[in-house]
């Protein structure tokens, strides 16, 4: 028996509810989601989840001003009232952070200064010749403007 109905039988076929025109219904044997799986990659969602959740705004309330902020600042603003009123491991873990983010900021700054340092400084003599190089080839364009102008006249 053939899969797909005749021709003759999809005009006796009556389109309705829980009657889908032929041309729509599943196929037998093929699957109703041959790709299978999600569109995106299973092992980024939790980084993504993390991400949003972190700097998803909260609103604070601080006296009688209410701010909002990122959930990761009110977590750390937390952590730091605790390292302040005493909190060992609190204290613990403030200069910890403190420390790895002061040496991120750190390499970030050799890596500029070492790439600062690599590009050499023009010296008086380059400079000129680059000024005089662009003098030139301007005063060349005006000569060929003003041919063309001339030339235009001519004629």
């Amino acid at each position: 028996m053939s899969e797909q109905p005749t021709e003759s039988q999809c005009r006796d076929y009556e389109v309705g509810y829980r009657k889908p025109p032929v041309h729509s219904r599943f196929r037998k044997g093929q699957s109703g989601n041959p790709r299978g799986g999600s569109r995106r990659a299973k092992g980024r969602r939790l980084e993504e989840i993390i991400l949003k959740e972190a700097f998803r705004p909260i609103r604070i309330r601080e006296g009688d001003h209410i701010e909002r902020i990122p959930t990761i600042e009110a977590i750390l603003r937390g952590l730091f009232t605790h390292a302040a009123k005493g909190n060992g491991p609190a204290q613990r873990f403030s200069i910890e952070m403190l420390r790895a983010s002061q040496q991120v900021l750190v390499a970030q700054a050799l890596a500029e200064a070492k790439q600062n340092a690599s590009e050499r400084p023009l010296s008086e003599f380059e400079v000129a010749r680059r000024i005089a190089f662009i003098l030139d080839k301007v005063a060349r364009e005006q000569t060929t403007l003003e041919t063309i102008h001339q030339q235009g006249r001519k004629v």
